[in-house]
C-alpha cells in the first residue's frame, strides 16, 4: 500500500492534461480577441472609406446644386454610406450628421457606430463602439469668370431690399476672393428696363451712339429680332443707343479688382421698370471674349486654364417692358418672356453656368421663367427675406469652388 501510495504521488500524467486544458482556454481567449479586434478594426476601415466617399460625393453634389439645404447633403451622404455599407452586416450606427463650418469652408461627417463582437461576448464583452470622422475642405477654387446681372428696378426700393442685394452680393464678392490664390473675375450688369454701358463707349464700331451731335449717356437698347437673342455681328448689326431713357448705374466689365467691384455693387440705384433681357444679354456679352467688351477668355483659354464662366441673374419680380425696338416701351409680356426663354437657352449652350435668384417673387410664371432659366433647376433660388437672399449668393459663391478631402 505504501508503494502505492508513493507512486500516486509522484505521477505527473494529469499534470499536463490539466494545463493543457487551462492553456487551451486562454489560447482560445487570445484567438477570439484577435479575431474579433480584427473584423472590428475591417468593419470601422470599411466605415471610414464609406464616410469618407459618402462626404465628399454629397458635397460634389451640392457644388451642381447649390439649393440643396444642409438636410439634403446630410440625406444624401447618408444615402451613399448606405449604399456603400451595403454588404456589411454586425454593425449599427447613430447621430449621422454632416455640419458646414463658413469660416473654415469646411463640412464634417460624424457618427458614433457599434460593432458586435462573437468571442468576446462571451466575456461579457460585446460590442466595440468607434468613433467615425471625416472632413471635406473647399479647395482652391478654379478660375471663374463671373457675370453678376442684378435687377436695379424701382420696386427694388421697397422694403429695403437694394440693400440686402447689396450685402449679399458683397458677401459673395468676399467669398469668391476668400483664397489668397482665388483666380477670378467678376462684372457687374445692373439692369431694368434698360443697361447702361457707360458713355466713355462713344464711337465704338459696336455701337449705334445715335444721330450726329446727339448726346450719348450710355444707355443702350435693343437690336431687331432674332439679333437681340445673340451675341454676334456687331459690325453690321450695332448696338442701338436709346435718348432721355432712364438708366441704371454703368455695367463693370470684368475685373479681378476686388475693391472695384465692390464700390461697382454700393453705386447701385433702383429705378425704372423690368425688362429682364435687357440685364441677361449684356451679363452674356460682359463673359464674351469678342467685342462690345473683351476682358474675357476665350473658349480654347477657358478649357486651357479648367476654368468656369457663370452668370448670376437676380430678380424681384416679372417682366413688365418688352421692346418695340430699339427702345423697350411696349407691354407685351408674352414676348418679354419668349426673349428671356430663348436668351437662357442660347447661354447655356456656350457651356456658360446660370444660377437665377426670384427674390421675394410671388408671380407663378415669372418662377417658372427663371427655374427653367437655370442650368438645373438646382441653380434656381426663390429666397423671401434678406437671410434667405444672403444664403443663395452664399451657396452659389461655395458651389463655384473646387472640393478636397482633407481628412
Amino acid at each position: 500500500m505504501r508503494a502505492t501510495l508513493r507512486r500516486y504521488r509522484s505521477c505527473q500524467n494529469g499534470n499536463i492534461a490539466m494545463l493543457f486544458g487551462l492553456l487551451m482556454f486562454i489560447m482560445l481567449g487570445a484567438a477570439g480577441m484577435a479575431l474579433d479586434y480584427q473584423r472590428a478594426v475591417t468593419i470601422q476601415t470599411n466605415m471610414q472609406e464609406a464616410a469618407d466617399a459618402a462626404l465628399i460625393a454629397a458635397v460634389k453634389l451640392k457644388s451642381t446644386r447649390p439649393s440643396m439645404t444642409d438636410a439634403d447633403v446630410r440625406a444624401r451622404a447618408k444615402a451613399f454610406f448606405d449604399s456603400n455599407m451595403r454588404n456589411m452586416s454586425s454593425y449599427s450606427y447613430s447621430g449621422f450628421d454632416v455640419s458646414y463650418d463658413p469660416i473654415t469652408m469646411q463640412y464634417t461627417l460624424d457618427f458614433d457606430s457599434k460593432i458586435r463582437t462573437t468571442l468576446l461576448h462571451a466575456v461579457n464583452f460585446g460590442k466595440i463602439e468607434p468613433k467615425v470622422v471625416s472632413k471635406a475642405k473647399l479647395g482652391r477654387p478654379p478660375y471663374l469668370e463671373v457675370a453678376m446681372v442684378l435687377d436695379n428696378t424701382g420696386s427694388m426700393k421697397d422694403d429695403g431690399k437694394l440693400d440686402d442685394l447689396k450685402k449679399a452680393a458683397t458677401n459673395l464678392v468676399s467669398t469668391l476672393y476668400s483664397s489668397a490664390d482665388a483666380d477670378v473675375k467678376v462684372a457687374l450688369v445692373p439692369f431694368a428696363q434698360y443697361v447702361s454701358v457707360g458713355d466713355d463707349k462713344e464711337g465704338a464700331v459696336w455701337l449705334d451712339d445715335g444721330s450726329p451731335g446727339a448726346s450719348f449717356d450710355g444707355c443702350v437698347g435693343s437690336r431687331g429680332y432674332p439679333a437681340n437673342t445673340t451675341d454676334s455681328d456687331y459690325a453690321v448689326n450695332p448696338v442701338p443707343a436709346v435718348d432721355g431713357e432712364p438708366c441704371p448705374a454703368e455695367i463693370l466689365e470684368l475685373t479681378d479688382e476686388r475693391s472695384k467691384i465692390e464700390d461697382a455693387i454700393d453705386d447701385m440705384e433702383a429705378n425704372g421698370w423690368t425688362y429682364i433681357p435687357s440685364g441677361l444679354v449684356w451679363g452674356w456679352r460682359v463673359i464674351s471674349a469678342s467685342a462690345p467688351f473683351t476682358e474675357a477668355t476665350t473658349a480654347d483659354e477657358l478649357k486651357d486654364k479648367n476654368g468656369v464662366k457663370a452668370i448670376i441673374l437676380m430678380t424681384d419680380g416679372e417682366n413688365t417692358k418688352s421692346p418695340d425696338y430699339p427702345t423697350h416701351d411696349d407691354s407685351d409680356i408674352t414676348d418679354a418672356n419668349k426673349i428671356t426663354d430663348e436668351l437662357c437657352d442660347a447661354i447655356k449652350k456656350e457651356n456658360i453656368v446660370v444660377y437665377t435668384i426670384a427674390f421675394a417673387v410671388t408671380d407663378a410664371t415669372v418662377k417658372t421663367l427663371l427655374q427653367d432659366c437655370g442650368t438645373t433647376p438646382g441653380h434656381f433660388f426663390e429666397p423671401d427675406t434678406a437671410g434667405e437672399l444672403n444664403g443663395a449668393f452664399e451657396a452659389i459663391g461655395g458651389a463655384l469652388r473646387n472640393i478636397s478631402l482633407t481628412q
